[in-house]
C-alpha cells in the first residue's frame, strides 16, 4: 500500500500535508508524533474511514495492489485494510453477539445460532479468549477487560 502526495483537511485545518509513504507486504510501519499531528487521520484515510467525517477533504492518491482505494467497494476495502483502535469499543450486547455480529450482518440471510456457534468458538479460541469467556458468552462484552475486548 502506498500514498502519493496525500493531504487531508477538515475545513480550513490541514491535518495531513503531502505525505508519500509505501508499506510492502510483511513490513511494519510505526507512525509516531505528538497528539494532534495527523497520525490517526492518515490511518483512517487508508480504508476511507475519513470520508465518514463530512468536513474532511482528501487530495492525493492511496494505492492498494496497484489500484486506487477509490475504485474499491468500501466494504471490500475495509475487509482488507482494518484498524485496531487504541480504545476498544464493543457493541452493547453479549460476548457471543459481538463475535457473531459480522457474520449476521454480512449476508441477506441471517445464519442461525446453531451455525454460528462453532464459528464463534473458533474465533474466540484463535484470539486466546475461549478459556476465559466460554462460560460467560451471554454476559455483556462491555464487562470484559480492555485487553480482552481488544483481542
Amino acid at each position: 500500500m502506498r500514498t502519493e502526495d496525500l493531504s487531508i483537511a477538515y475545513g480550513d485545518k490541514r491535518a495531513v500535508k503531502d505525505v508519500t509513504i509505501e508499506v510492502n507486504s510483511g513490513e511494519v510501519l510505526a507512525l509516531i508524533g505528538p497528539s494532534g499531528c495527523g497520525k490517526t487521520t492518515l490511518l483512517r484515510s487508508l480504508n476511507r474511514l475519513v470520508e465518514l467525517t463530512p468536513a474532511a477533504k482528501r487530495t492525493g492518491r492511496i494505492i492498494l495492489d496497484d489500484q486506487s482505494v477509490d475504485d474499491f467497494d468500501v466494504t471490500q476495502l475495509r475487509s482488507r485494510v482494518g484498524m485496531l483502535f487504541q480504545q476498544p469499543n464493543p457493541f452493547p450486547m453479549s460476548i457471543f453477539d459481538n463475535v457473531a455480529y459480522g457474520l449476521r450482518e454480512r449476508g441477506s440471510k441471517k445464519p442461525r445460532k446453531k451455525i454460528l456457534e462453532p464459528i464463534v468458538v473458533d474465533a474466540l479460541e484463535q484470539a486466546g479468549l475461549w478459556d476465559e469467556v466460554s462460560s460467560n458468552l451471554s454476559h455483556p462484552a462491555l464487562a470484559l477487560s480492555g485487553g480482552q475486548q481488544q483481542r
